[in-house]
């Protein structure tokens, strides 16, 4: 076996958040006991040695124990290589990085009968040897792990086939779709309407004879023949590019929806907001003081909303932590000021609080979580409140034009607010200029510290 070592090394987190190769000498010595052979034999099949690993394991055996251990080791290293290739394919575009992959899944610590289950341990109790190969289902597992596809999605990676999502969108769904989230014209819809039905009625029809000859797997793309019998008239070129178009639209609002950056509105500062307001028909008013009055509320808006939201969240963080553990509530409204307001790293953090690594501090801060319960309140908060002023400024039918415009430009205006957060705390030094977000989070804070003292 080529990579015999891969069951006894264990690929695991370090605190620095690198991996790390962890060998557990007490199984190596254990397989080289049992498997000698197997282990010299650079013909003998992997999936031979799982089986009768998974065998030991599952039979409850005495040496079950070190069966589980070495069947987690293979895992960690086929997770391993799965975050390479996801680091690979959206590094370039999304500044993907594989410390954030292997935060979420490379949980594994080594231990026999861990307190906390790790994801490999989740893999392997989930693993059926009859269905699939170990390495197989681990690639299709984390692949498929819920908080590594919400990471995902925060950076606008939606990884279904662009033939899977149009082959499961309805005309309705899709007519819907367009108008309201990408304001499109109705000859647009038209058109992109006939395209559905065309796509769906061929490959829908091929799709379901290839099940009934027992082809199952991913959506792939359309040949050549089937696009000549969507549209016989138009070149397969111009038909494949079209499909291609609707299909990264429907993308975008599935990304906007699951809560991630579509990356569809990109407004550099608040005049995209100035512009929405002050593009009006007729004489509803002079332009110039109704894009004025609209920003100085918008402005207004997001201060008042952004404080109430943010003193929310930090009353409900410290009032979990207080039951859960005295004294961490204390610790952790240090360490948020030591991070967000000093900019102090948190390997520098640990010991002021008295934790020992930077990861227990990364665990404590939660900030992720912090940022995405704030942006949830922030978002409905001061939509609702701006629907209201906007009244001041244009008439209601003017609102109701541009009402889906203003809400998806308003999230993606606290988008880009939570991402300089996230950008200025991943530098890990204090900055010339803090985010909005910093600011108002670090006014949150300094009333509760002194509570404190």
């Amino acid at each position: 076996m080529d990579n015999a070592f891969y069951y006894w090394q264990l690929m695991r987190l370090r605190s620095s958040g690198q991996s790390q190769i962890q060998v557990n000498l007490e199984v190596q010595a254990w397989l080289q006991e049992r498997f000698p052979q197997v282990l010299l034999d650079p013909d003998y099949p992997d999936s031979q040695l799982q089986r009768q690993l998974w065998s030991c394991w599952r039979g409850q055996e005495q040496d079950a124990d070190l069966a589980e251990l070495s069947l987690r080791c293979f895992i960690s290293h086929q997770i391993h290589q799965a975050c390479l290739t996801l680091a690979q394919r959206y590094r370039e575009h999304y500044g993907l990085s594989l410390r954030e992959l292997w935060a979420v899944v490379l949980d594994d610590e080594g231990k026999c009968s861990p307190v906390y289950r790790p994801f490999s341990l989740e893999i392997l109790e989930s693993y059926d040897p009859n269905q699939s190969s170990l390495s197989t289902w681990t690639r299709q597992l984390t692949y498929n792990h819920p908080e590594l596809n919400r990471l995902l999605l925060e950076r606008g990676i939606y990884r279904a086939s662009d033939w899977a999502i149009l082959n499961d969108t309805n005309v309705d769904q899709l007519q819907r779709i367009l108008q309201d989230y990408h304001l499109c014209s109705q000859n647009e819809i038209d058109q992109a309407l006939k395209l559905l039905q065309q796509y769906q009625a061929v490959y829908r029809r091929d799709r379901l004879w290839q099940r009934r000859l027992g082809h199952r797997g991913h959506c792939q793309p359309p040949t050549e023949e089937q696009l000549q019998q969507m549209y016989p008239t138009v070149s397969s070129a111009v038909v494949l590019k079209r499909l291609k178009h609707l299909a990264s639209q429907l993308r975008e609002y599935r990304v906007h929806v699951r809560g991630g950056n579509p990356r569809f509105y990109q407004p550099q500062d608040e005049q995209e907001l100035e512009t929405l307001v002050g593009q009006q028909p007729g004489n509803w008013g002079t332009i110039e003081d109704e894009s004025e009055g609209f920003l100085s509320a918008y402005r207004q808006a997001l201060k008042e909303t952004l404080a109430g939201a943010i003193a929310q969240v930090l009353k409900a963080n410290l009032e979990r932590l207080r039951r859960r553990k005295q004294g961490r509530d204390r610790a952790y409204l240090e360490a948020l000021h030591l991070s967000q307001c000093q900019g102090l790293s948190m390997t520098e953090i640990a010991p002021k609080i008295g934790l020992t690594s930077q990861v227990q501090v990364t665990r404590l801060l939660n900030l992720k979580r912090l940022r995405a319960e704030v942006r949830h309140l922030l978002i409905s908060q001061l939509y609702q409140r701006l629907t209201q002023e906007a009244l001041k400024y244009i008439p209601i039918e003017r609102l109701h034009a541009i009402d889906q415009t203003l809400e998806t430009l308003l999230t993606e205006l606290v988008d880009e607010m939570i991402a300089e957060s996230a950008a200025q705390t991943q530098a890990a030094k204090p900055c010339q200029q803090a985010s909005r977000f910093n600011v108002a989070l670090c006014h949150a804070i300094c009333p509760l510290r002194q509570r404190f003292k």
